[in-house]
């Protein structure tokens, strides 16, 4: 193999060491400088502790349970629209989490669309999603319509023949579930349970924004307002504890996944098993309310967005945060591309001569980032650039640079195979014509996988321009991006501009996802 193959893969490695191991250094460094740190291990910690792992257990609990309901249900009936909802469930997954907690305020808050309805009916119900509730309300409505779309697949994806055969032998709903359904079921509920507590435990906005105060602090957002009081110390702690409960978490997922997976051949054909009718009824029962929990948050903002844009219009804040989003995103999403690239076209020879435990090291090294928080990797950053805070394009880089890296691991999962497979097919016919370097790269790699890279790109944009845990540190009046101003809004308790800001970013990422979904066809 040559050593030219090596150069790219070597260089991001480098360039993604050196800004994680930078960070985590400048943490180290400050805690070892610092004395008595014992101190901070009191009763509050040991609370924020508990919440943490309490919001993200119960939030697991709830998005499994309902997607599993929500699955069974879409399994078992058919109706008109059932293929557009099954493509717009997983938007909720990736769209910005401010976006999401706007939404549920506009339906579920105190003056939202059920309280209004309750007062109209004249019930003596208030309502408020702040604290625990409104913390495992968003966790829910963010994962487990994804998790319910994976879940569908595996039931739909049950041969016709055992059906057939079910249906012969008069199995009951429950029967036919627990001997045919429950076994596909059962290899996805772990790893998709593993995922979403990883990813409540390392929850932020939701919790900053819908916590309602410090009784419901998780670690992320206590690490969050320990540097803002300037408690560097505290910060030091938490997040060396944060990243301990991470990498524990991973190792753990890593684990799971190892689990045996069952594969089983998706045919396009369907057969529905007979049913009940109480059965048939229930099943569309779940899947209105299921429906409306989705739907209802989104259609309210972009409504609400459209009716207020007359009485909040766009101001020149709103324009430098729309701006500023853009060129961030924009530019997280080129640097995540970028080193994605790079990786793969070496781990792509890797793969074809064979080295398979350094294509293995390679592609751990660019996931990292998932075993090391963004508040931890922020933290670092911000202990190490304290003295530059004010300087806004030092500041941008970092934050993109910080955002392309959450990014990097999405990018390197949907390009890795399809990467190696158009390397491996055309191969010998490149070494034979001696096509090589950026050449070999346009005519086989690009020409090839042009549309899933505008795909992955658009996600990586998507990713961070919904970001809101880096630019909530290294944000202000000099350096705001939508989410950060739209965060304003809400604290600030101004909830039509909110709404207006909210609907921008609701619209725009819509727009990103309608390129991602184009291009798969």
């Amino acid at each position: 193999m040559k050593f030219q193959s090596l150069i790219p893969g070597i260089s991001a490695v480098g360039l993604i060491l050196l800004i994680l191991g930078t960070a985590l250094i400048a943490l180290w460094g400050f805690a070892i400088r610092t004395d008595n740190i014992s101190i901070y291990f009191d009763h509050y910690l040991l609370h924020i502790i508990w919440v943490t792992v309490l919001q993200a257990g119960l939030s697991t609990c709830l998005a499994i349970i309902l997607a599993v309901l929500m699955a069974k249900a879409l399994a078992m009936v058919g109706f008109p629209c059932q293929g557009l909802l099954i493509k717009i469930m997983p938007v909720t997954f990736i769209l910005p989490t401010l976006v999401v907690v706007t939404g549920l305020l506009s339906v579920y808050g105190q003056h939202g669309i059920v309280s209004l309805i309750f007062q109209f009916l004249n019930l003596p119900i208030e309502l408020s999603i702040y604290g625990l509730k409104g913390i495992l309300l968003a966790h829910v409505f963010l994962n487990f319509p994804y998790a319910c779309c994976l879940f569908y697949q595996s039931l739909k994806s049950v041969p016709i023949e055992q059906k057939q055969l079910a249906a012969q032998l008069n199995f009951s709903a429950f029967t036919f579930f627990k001997l045919v359904e429950w076994p596909l079921l059962r290899r996805q509920i772990l790893p998709m349970a593993a995922l979403i507590f990883m990813l409540c435990f390392s929850s932020f906005a939701i919790v900053l924004a819908l916590g309602g105060g410090p009784k419901y602090t998780t670690i992320e957002v206590a690490i969050y307002q320990s540097i803002r009081d300037f408690d560097l110390i505290q910060a030091v702690l938490l997040s060396f504890l944060q990243l301990i409960c991470c990498i524990g978490f991973l190792i753990i997922m890593q684990r799971i996944n190892r689990i045996k997976k069952m594969h089983i051949r998706f045919v396009h054909q369907t057969y529905q098993v007979p049913i009940p009718y109480y059965l048939s009824l229930i099943s569309y029962v779940i899947i209105l309310i299921g429906s409306l929990f989705i739907l209802l948050p989104l259609v309210t903002i972009l409504i609400e967005g459209i009716y207020f844009f007359k009485f909040a219009l766009l101001t020149a804040a709103l324009l430098k945060a729309l701006l500023t989003s853009i060129i961030i995103a924009v530019g997280s999403a080129f640097i995540a591309m970028f080193l994605a690239l790079l990786l793969l076209w070496t781990n792509s020879r890797l793969l074809i001569n064979q080295q398979i435990k350094w294509s293995n090291r390679l592609m751990l090294i660019g996931s990292l980032i998932l075993a090391i928080p963004s508040m931890v990797l922020a933290s670092g950053l911000f202990l190490l650039l304290f003295q530059y805070a004010d300087n806004i394009i030092i500041i941008s880089i970092l934050v993109m640079l910080c955002n392309a890296l959450m990014a990097l691991p999405f990018l390197l999962k949907n390009l890795s195979i399809p990467m190696y497979e158009v390397s491996l097919r055309y191969w010998q016919l490149c070494q034979s014509l001696n096509i090589q370097g950026l050449t070999h790269f346009y005519l086989i790699e690009f020409k090839a996988l042009k549309k899933l890279m505008v795909m992955s790109f658009a996600f990586a944009v998507i990713l961070s321009f919904g970001d809101f845990g880096v630019i909530a540190l290294f944000g202000g009046q000099a350096l705001t991006t939508l989410p950060y101003y739209l965060y304003e809004q809400i604290s600030h308790y101004h909830y039509q501009e909110g709404t207006v800001t909210a609907a921008i970013l609701l619209m725009l990422s819509f727009s990103l996802m309608v390129v991602m979904d184009y291009d798969r066809t």
